[in-house]
């Protein structure tokens, strides 16, 4: 087994400890000792930002190429094929690239990290051969939302299916994109959906997929979504009450421009309450995940606050001075956390 330095570390103070309390004999820990290795650079890590900037770059060029007007109408008189067919097209490439995921996770199931790329394109195929149906002439006249929740209804069909943590994560993103477009549509002109406005439904939103996180969970088969769902769930969640700590549950720009910060303030102290709430569930349940979007999102809020009530009250030398202190201090604190925490493993 290889490991880090770091995960090794502790491995090995676990070995030591159980040797002094002789939970295991000499020969045991010796065994145990030699049972991993010490890997001294993380080429998981690099693998998994290699195939990250190899999609993220395919998709810079796909966004090069469509705000190209010259590509476009040379791939438009190229590919000069009625929507239906392209659609198609689409949905066979994505076929071939999920069935290629699958095979290719069936022969070297330890190459996780390139098995959910080959899914990605999949994915995206999906996503393409989807836009080419609404162009067809029997679905152009259906709304973008119920295009997005059939999309969502795909992505996770094929996730849970094809045991993919990528495939699901995008059902997630597809679900907050088809709450987004549907409310929207629902709202009309007023801007406002059951009078809450954007991030204020995302709030409901982030609470519900945290609420699927729990039922997920109670699954054994679905055990891996757990983590992700609940990313997910905080996510939407703790974005939304940072967007409603700046803009309140206001729709209108030109109402939300004129309005004193102070009238802000309860939404603000709502943000900082949920953080700090994150927080203490995180320390009590052993709970990392939760424990650092509270601490995140709090370090957020405060600065977004320092922005917004001082910015423009002190001289900026001030402002910036003050602002580098405060991270001189939170990157000593920072230190001294892992300089104890370093000192409690060499200890046992």
């Amino acid at each position: 087994m290889k490991l880090s330095k770091q995960k090794a570390k502790v491995l090995n103070a676990a070995i030591n400890n159980w040797e002094n309390e002789q939970l295991i004999s000499d020969e045991q820990a010796n065994k145990l000792r030699c049972s991993y290795q010490i890997v001294g650079f993380d080429w998981k890590l690099l693998a998994v930002y290699s195939f990250w900037i190899a999609i993220t770059c395919f998709i810079i060029s796909v966004g090069v190429l469509l705000a190209d007007d010259y590509l476009l109408d040379l791939l438009a008189q190229i590919i000069d094929a009625p929507a239906s067919l392209l659609a198609t097209a689409s949905a066979i490439i994505a076929s071939l690239f999920l069935v290629a995921g699958v095979r290719r996770r069936n022969k070297y199931p330890a190459k996780n990290v390139s098995n959910e790329a080959t899914f990605f394109f999949g994915v995206l195929m999906t996503a393409v051969s989807l836009g080419f149906v609404s162009e067809t002439t029997l679905f152009s006249a259906t709304h973008d939302a119920v295009l997005l929740l059939l999309l969502t209804l795909i992505y996770a069909v094929l996730g849970l299916h094809l045991s993919s943590v990528l495939i699901w994560l995008f059902a997630l993103f597809s679900f907050g994109a088809w709450i987004l477009s549907q409310t929207t549509y629902l709202a009309g002109s007023s801007g406002y959906f059951l009078g809450l406005n954007i991030p204020l439904r995302f709030v409901f939103v982030g609470l519900a997929i945290l609420g699927l996180s729990i039922v997920v969970d109670k699954k054994p088969q679905l055990g891996r979504f757990k983590e992700p769902t609940r990313f997910i769930g905080l996510l939407y969640l703790f974005l939304a009450l940072w967007l409603l700590s700046i803009f309140g549950n206001y729709e209108d720009l030109a109402a939300w421009s004129v309005i004193r910060q102070v009238e802000l303030l309860p939404w603000s102290v709502a943000a900082g309450i949920a953080c700090i709430a994150a927080i203490y569930i995180g320390i009590k349940t052993d709970d990392a995940l939760t424990r650092s979007f509270g601490i995140t999102f709090l370090l957020i809020n405060l600065y977004t606050r320092f922005f917004e009530y001082f910015w423009e009250s002190f001289h900026k030398t001030i402002f910036f001075a003050i602002l580098a202190v405060s991270f001189w201090l939170i990157g000593s604190q920072a230190e001294k956390l892992w300089q104890i925490g370093g000192k409690s493993q060499t200890a046992e």
